[in-house]
């Protein structure tokens, strides 16, 4: 058998470094670009808007040579009642992106986020007083009660020029408007009454507008219908109190 031609070949490429012969298997390339990969990015925290539907969320993500990494994106979104489930990721080489910058990711629900809570890449963050926290290891983290919670209701009345002893009844709320009565110190004889002392049991209406993080007066009358409130508010819905009647 005749190696002759396998032998000078091999030679050749030993000297002189050229490229294998006719018939021989072609080596791999060795400087081919690395493949990107999709992982989730560091979240460092959560704004709200722009939009009732949206929130900013502030990310850190990797950077270096054009190519080594695409922008961070909304990846999944899933919503229930209480939470929205989303996942942040980015296109990165990895060991080609050498540095780090931050970005910012505009995540959109379908309906009004409201005080649902975040559950972004297995963080999850809840909205208290318009701004939005971490729930961290040990922390109880829950929805914060509807605005139209009886037990805000009676923590706005405490807050209100009346007794200690009134307590709300709220006639109608809707989440943006409300419209509770309450007297102005049922109880400051107490119980029984005392000799010499006289209550004022007056009730009043009070018409209130969520505002930011919580419910402002914008009309106290004890007049039945909607003149009150209209002149303080016009865009009160009539349908709240058209047929309130006047309070004795």
């Amino acid at each position: 058998m005749n190696r002759l031609p396998s032998v000078l070949c091999a030679l050749t490429v030993a000297v002189l470094g050229m490229a294998g012969c006719a018939g021989s298997s072609p080596k791999p390339a060795s400087d081919a670009p690395p493949v990107p990969v999709t992982a989730p990015v560091q979240v460092k925290g959560v704004s709200a808007g722009p939009g009732a539907e949206s929130v900013t969320v502030s990310v850190t993500a990797q950077t270096g040579a054009s190519g080594c990494s695409a922008d961070a994106r909304i990846d999944g979104r899933e919503e229930t009642g209480k939470v929205v489930y989303a996942t942040v990721v980015q296109d990165t080489t990895g060991t080609g992106c050498p540095s780090f910058a931050p970005a910012k990711v505009v995540l959109t629900a379908e309906k009004p986020l409201g005080n649902r809570l975040l559950s972004i890449n297995q963080q999850v963050w809840v909205r208290r007083n318009g701004a939005y926290t971490l729930c961290g290891s040990g922390k109880k983290c829950e929805v914060p009660p509807g605005h139209c919670d009886p037990d805000l209701a009676q923590d706005v009345v405490a807050h209100m020029d009346v007794s200690r002893h009134s307590r709300g009844n709220v006639e109608s709320c809707d989440g943006t408007w409300m419209v509770m009565t309450v007297p102005d110190d049922p109880d400051a004889c107490g119980v029984g009454g005392r000799p010499g002392c006289q209550s004022n049991a007056r009730v009043r209406r009070y018409f209130l507008r969520y505002e930011g993080d919580g419910w402002a007066t914008v009309a106290r009358t004890a007049a039945g219908g909607c003149d009150d409130v209209l002149k303080a508010a016009p865009t009160f819905p009539r349908s709240e109190c058209a047929g309130l009647a006047p309070l004795a």
